[in-house]
């Protein structure tokens, strides 16, 4: 499983990880693209901005997913990468628990697939998605969710996006209540992650919180998880 992982913010900030991510991508590439945490009114745009700046001779075709519950982990495995689409990170984790989706994802994960995904889609893959609450712009659950675990893919690690210093101590308190440590990605700020360590890529540094403090990781930094 590789995860290429964005904090939110506008898709020329992530022009070199964008570059690895095709690069990784094999030649005819099929791209799956779910766009279920944005507005449904949105969806052919997430799909069209998508197409648009990611053209490469290496990708055949693009294709939306508007209903994660029609998939199988059998027609799934027929595409060599997820896009997950950024939105309410709330909405996003509760259309992926009321389908099949969850196990489809976890079977997904388990080959050398690829995932790319931004800010709520890039949340949802964490321990817990209750840092998608924090900010000035934070989600609202409308839902009133009485589960906030993620679907855990990295490790255990919990992923904050939209990250703001001012945020930290929130962040440390929320890693003490869940016992879930946490990557920060400001919005121009991305990252690798590949099986066991994480690469970052962006403008500005990645912040890890784990109970032993607090860390920098600049561009090109890499680090195990």
């Amino acid at each position: 499983m590789r995860l290429f992982l964005t904090g939110g913010g506008d898709q020329e900030c992530f022009e070199a990880l964008d570059q690895k991510f095709i690069e990784s991508l094999p030649k005819n590439a099929k791209i799956l693209i779910l766009p279920v945490a944005a507005e449904e009114n949105e969806y052919e745009d997430v799909y069209d901005r998508i197409k648009e700046n990611f053209v490469s001779k290496k990708i055949s075709t693009f294709e939306l997913c508007k209903n994660p519950s029609a998939l199988t982990s059998e027609n799934l495995q027929e595409y060599d990468a997820i896009m997950i689409e950024g939105g309410n990170t709330f909405k996003l984790i509760q259309a992926v628990r009321n389908s099949s989706f969850n196990k489809c994802l976890e079977d997904y994960c388990q080959t050398d697939k690829i995932i790319y995904a931004d800010s709520a889609g890039a949340i949802v893959l964490g321990s817990d998605v209750q840092t998608a609450f924090l900010g000035e712009d934070g989600d609202e659950d409308e839902s009133k969710l009485q589960d906030y675990r993620g679907l855990g893919v990295l490790n255990e690690w919990s992923l904050h996006c939209h990250y703001e210093p001012e945020q930290l101590e929130q962040l440390q308190e929320l890693m003490y209540s869940t016992g879930s440590t946490v990557i920060c990605l400001p919005e121009p700020t991305g990252i690798f992650f590949d099986q066991s360590t994480i690469e970052v890529f962006g403008e500005e540094p990645a912040t890890i919180l784990t109970f032993s403090g607090v860390e920098k990781m600049a561009h090109g930094s890499i680090r195990s998880i």
